[in-house]
């Protein structure tokens, strides 16, 4: 049952069952007015209102499904419930009402003109035609007759002339044919042999013997033959012995053509009036046929419409909804419509930048706790270490120890400094000043960092590969200066220690300058040791894999060019070996 729901209320189902209804309705109608394939009759008549019921029947079950759908999102406050009932509602107001309205306009007009069609003027046009059609005929007959019996009482009255030569004859009926706009005349006896016949090549069709016995009384027999256009005239000549006048005349193609028109006309018109209950009852099931083919088209025009435009504003709805809950890995797929793609990017692109400000808004955050926690260990950090510091400057001097005393002050002398190297770092750290934007050369601020290294590390070479055409950046010297040479610090420190485990291993450091419309993108890549744990953690204070460090380094690195409006990435290279550090900053900053 759910499959079968299913697929009624498939769009493309619906679709193709439109059309053979829609078929099935022309036949239907063609088979109505007997014009079409099927011969009108009961049974056919029958069958073909039974099919189209079932058509209709799926068509609205399909329909009904839909938007009952629809009904169960707006209930149930699915996203783009209200905006997918709206439109269907829409749509469906300004296709299926003007296309009912037309139909019941129309077939009021129908009623009313199929009424005026039979109303007493017209009968008594068509009647008059009627008339007027054998009123013509009847003088076309009369002036006929009249011409054969003309015809009959000349060749009657010059009977001793024509007899003496039968050429004379022949000439003086066909004189007589031209007077009296006659095509034929034949002088025939009484079994119908030509005795006599004007000049002409048409064929001698031979009367029937029961129209000559007709003729015998004196009296004129005229007869017409519609398929061959022509009239007939038979008369007996009183003067000659058992002869005939036997007359053709050819009738006007268009006088037949309206005579036949007139008479079809007004058989089908009495027809059709004697009908007329049964016309309005096969026009009224073609009207209610088209009607809820129009209403039906509407609706799936309106359920599909509708759908169109709501399935890629439902897909912004629900990323809107993930957005609200922090989820911004948004990525709306590309549409068809040129319209919903600029829509799509759009939508995606603002996400992006509010993922961005979250996250430079936490991050800065993070600096801002990082900077008060800084502090408050430098200070809690160098209060003790002072005095601590001061009485073991006073034990070395006022007491003699021995060997192994001495060592153990030393240890101990010398853990202070570097607690206080961390504090230090600590109150750094937390002191650090804001940037102070200015134009520099990128290219020329790498070198200079690289080149702090290259002289005490030779045995470390460093590459250099400059793509960038336009050099010029808006920066902090000092501060990119400080991130680049932690990082090419903190590369030579992971290749020393990879020496230590190693000792034929040549380790290298690879830095790139590259550009694109809005920033310049520095790569540093070394085959050192690589990121021993998770690189989330790599930026966060006090976070260190080092023996000796304080965590300190990378998190400078990181606020540095966060305050730039810039990103760094880090990540093992392509071939696996060692680390990747990229770095991502604007050309231009305010």
């Amino acid at each position: 049952m759910i499959y079968i729901t299913r697929l009624l209320s498939h769009t493309k189902f619906l679709t193709a069952l439109f059309f053979i209804t829609f078929i099935c309705v022309i036949v239907t109608i063609q088979t109505f007015t007997d014009t079409g394939l099927l011969p009108l009759n009961k049974l056919n008549v029958r069958n073909l209102l039974i099919l189209n019921l079932v058509f209709f029947i799926l068509l609205f079950f399909g329909i009904a499904i839909k938007l009952y759908d629809i009904y169960l999102l707006k209930k149930n406050n699915e996203l783009g419930s209200n905006t997918s009932k709206s439109l269907v509602l829409y749509f469906l107001s300004i296709s299926a009402i003007p296309s009912a309205i037309i139909s019941i306009f129309s077939l009021v007009l129908f009623n009313y003109g199929i009424q005026n069609w039979f109303n007493k003027k017209i009968e008594n046009t068509v009647n008059n035609s009627v008339n007027l059609a054998r009123s013509y005929l009847a003088d076309h007959y009369k002036l006929f007759i009249n011409n054969v019996l003309l015809t009959a009482n000349d060749i009657n009255r010059n009977k001793k002339i024509l007899i003496k030569n039968d050429q004379n004859f022949t000439k003086y009926i066909t004189a007589q044919s031209k007077l009296r706009g006659l095509q034929n005349i034949y002088i025939i006896n009484l079994d119908g042999d030509i005795k006599y016949q004007q000049l002409s090549n048409e064929k001698y069709k031979k009367p029937l013997e029961q129209y000559l016995v007709n003729a015998s009384n004196g009296k004129p027999f005229w007869y017409s033959n519609a398929f061959e256009k022509k009239t007939y005239g038979i008369v007996k000549l009183n003067s000659y012995n058992n002869l005939y006048l036997y007359v053709v005349k050819n009738v006007d193609n268009q006088i037949v053509s309206f005579l036949k028109d007139t008479g079809d006309a007004s058989t089908y018109y009495f027809k059709l009036k004697k009908n007329i209950i049964n016309l309005q009852i096969t026009f009224l099931i073609i009207y209610i046929m088209f009607t809820m083919l129009l209403v039906v088209s509407s609706v799936l025009v309106a359920i599909n419409f509708s759908s169109r435009i709501n399935r890629p504003l439902n897909k912004i709805f629900t990323a809107s909804k993930e957005i609200s809950k922090g989820n911004y890995n948004i990525n709306l797929p590309s549409d068809k419509n040129s319209d919903f793609n600029v829509l799509n990017y759009t939508f995606t692109e603002m996400s992006e930048k509010i993922k961005e400000q979250e996250q430079r808004s936490n991050l800065s955050g993070r600096f801002e706790a990082w900077e008060i926690i800084g502090k408050k260990l430098a200070h809690e950090i160098k209060n003790p270490l002072t005095p601590i510091q001061l009485s073991l400057d006073r034990i070395k001097q006022k007491i003699d120890l021995d060997k192994n005393a001495k060592e153990h002050l030393e240890i101990i002398d010398n853990q202070i400094k570097n607690i206080k190297e961390l504090a230090n770092s600590f109150s750094n750290f937390s002191r650090m000043s804001k940037p102070k934007f200015e134009k520099n050369n990128i290219s020329e601020l790498i070198k200079v960092s690289i080149n702090l290294y290259k002289l005490n590390y030779k045995k470390i070479p460093i590459f250099f590969n400059n793509e960038s055409k336009n050099n010029i950046i808006i920066c902090d010297y000092s501060q990119i200066n400080r991130v680049l040479i932690n990082i090419i610090k903190n590369s030579i420190e992971s290749i020393e220690e990879k020496k230590l485990n190693k000792n034929d291993f040549n380790g290298e450091i690879n830095i790139s300058l590259t550009e694109d419309k809005n920033n310049f993108n520095i790569s540093i890549i070394d085959n050192g040791i690589g990121f021993k744990e998770n690189k989330k953690n790599e930026t966060n204070p006090y976070y260190t894999t080092k023996k000796n460090g304080s965590g300190l380094g990378l998190s400078i690195v990181s606020k540095i060019i966060h305050e730039h409006n810039g990103k760094i990435f880090f990540k093992k290279p392509n071939n696996n070996e060692g680390a990747e550090v990229t770095i991502l900053l604007p050309k231009i900053n305010e």
